[in-house]
């Protein structure tokens, strides 16, 4: 009722100030868009002069250009804008054989289902279409691909490794192997055992037979290198040791050997007792083992050749592993110095 006096009366608005006033220009500028219709439908549609008032007067309301119709019927939703997806004579097909083959993928796990079904109906041979389309193009098209198949085929061509290949001689046959008798063995005669030597019995125990006497060899030397008076002595003299007997010594397994009933021990120092006896010399293998040990010194002097170890496990005749104890005992004291061999160079 508000509304309908509201168009009826004569509106009257303040005036508007110079500065919001709009020019000339302005106005003849294009009205603003129309605004959406705002679903009012009391508003009567007749009155057109009214309209004309409404616009004079600087309502804010356009005109609606397309009034709606309200008796229009609203377009219907449920159609398919591209009707059905398959004729009726397909989708019966479908259905007909899902119905009669569906039965033997019961106890499948990928069954087919409808869109693979609709996929393969979907699926039209193009091939009598190009076919129509130029027969003589595709029969040069079919020929030109027959012909580059064969030739791919030619390129290997097994008749030619089979005469590469060797022929091999086929297997022998298997032979009966012929049973052999055996000639039976003959039997070795037996031996006749040998009689017991007869051995002169003893009147007591008292008594040692004279096989018995063999001479006592000293515990540790060797037999076949005691002889040091046959080798020359290039030994340096023992003063040379002056206080270093401390560092004349060596490190061995096991116990060390006895000397203290030696027959040579007045011939060696203290210090070279107790290297002995820890190498388990005896004294005169041990003097042996000296004198070759440095004669070999002075030969390699002599020819300029530097003495290592290894001359002195070759100059020697007992365990190499001993020899090498001397060595780096005689090293450590420094007796292999070239001024201790002086006057025995040539």
């Amino acid at each position: 009722m508000s509304q309908e006096l509201s168009f009826n009366q004569e509106v009257k608005l303040p005036p508007i100030s110079a500065d919001r006033k709009r020019t000339q220009s302005e106005m003849d500028l294009p009205s603003p868009p129309v605004t959406p219709y705002s679903g009012n439908k009391k508003r009567k549609s007749n009155s057109s002069e009214q309209i004309d008032r409404d616009v004079v007067v600087g309502s804010s309301r356009d005109p609606v250009l397309f009034p709606r119709n309200d008796s229009v019927a609203d377009v219907a939703t449920d159609e398919p804008l591209f009707g059905p997806e398959l004729a009726p004579a397909a989708e019966a097909l479908v259905n007909q054989h899902i119905t009669s083959h569906m039965a033997r993928f019961e106890n499948k796990v990928n069954k087919p289902t409808r869109d693979e079904y609709l996929l393969a109906l979907s699926c039209v041979p193009i091939v009598s279409t190009q076919y129509n389309r130029n027969p003589a193009a595709w029969a040069r098209q079919e020929r030109e691909t027959l012909e580059r198949q064969l030739a791919m085929m030619n390129r290997y061509r097994p008749e030619d490794t089979q005469s590469k290949l060797k022929k091999i001689a086929p297997a022998p046959a298997k032979r009966t192997v012929a049973t052999q008798v055996r000639a039976p063995r003959t039997p070795r005669p037996k031996r006749t055992p040998k009689s017991t030597p007869n051995h002169k019995a003893l009147d007591s125990f008292d008594t040692v037979p004279s096989s018995t006497n063999k001479p006592s060899r000293a515990a540790g030397s060797n037999r076949d290198d005691t002889d040091y008076n046959s080798i020359k002595d290039y030994s340096p003299p023992i003063e040379t040791l002056a206080g270093n007997t401390k560092a004349l010594k060596a490190d061995w397994k096991g116990q060390m050997l006895d000397l203290s009933n030696d027959p040579d021990r007045q011939l060696l120092d203290p210090a070279e007792v107790n290297l002995a006896a820890t190498l388990r010399l005896s004294c005169a293998t041990y003097l042996c083992s000296k004198r070759r040990i440095f004669e070999a010194r002075v030969k390699a002097l002599n020819i300029g050749k530097e003495f290592r170890k290894t001359d002195a496990q070759q100059a020697c005749k007992i365990d190499v592993n001993k020899a090498s104890k001397l060595w780096t005992a005689y090293d450590r004291v420094g007796w292999f110095k070239p001024e201790h061999f002086e006057k025995f160079l040539k």
